[in-house]
């Protein structure tokens, strides 16, 4: 079970990582070109140079694959319990049977 934990917080890891990675750089990327306005302070986004427009859809990407992927883990964790709990049940039900 251990085992299974692991490579689990490995590959969520790695998908946070690799859906994470463009909206990063492209936060930090430094404008080449600022307009007068912008350095002044408030600009409309519409109008702000491609540089300085950070891009909405990696994040909501990997918004939605980490909520995903921490459904489908959970779920995982729920079937193995209930599988667990069968199995008990069943054993109980052979024990009582013999007595």
């Amino acid at each position: 079970m251990r085992r299974c934990g692991r490579v689990f917080a490995f590959v969520l890891v790695v998908v946070v990582l690799l859906v994470g990675r463009p909206a990063l750089l492209a936060a930090h990327a430094q404008p080449a070109d600022q307009t007068e306005a912008a350095r002044e302070g408030y600009v409309p986004v519409k109008d702000l140079p491609a540089a300085e427009q950070l891009p909405a859809a990696p994040l909501v990407i990997g918004a939605y694959a980490f909520i995903w992927i921490g459904v489908m883990a959970y779920l995982w964790t729920i079937w193995r319990r209930l599988a667990a709990v069968d199995r008990e049940l069943a054993l109980l039900r052979q024990t009582i049977e013999r007595r």
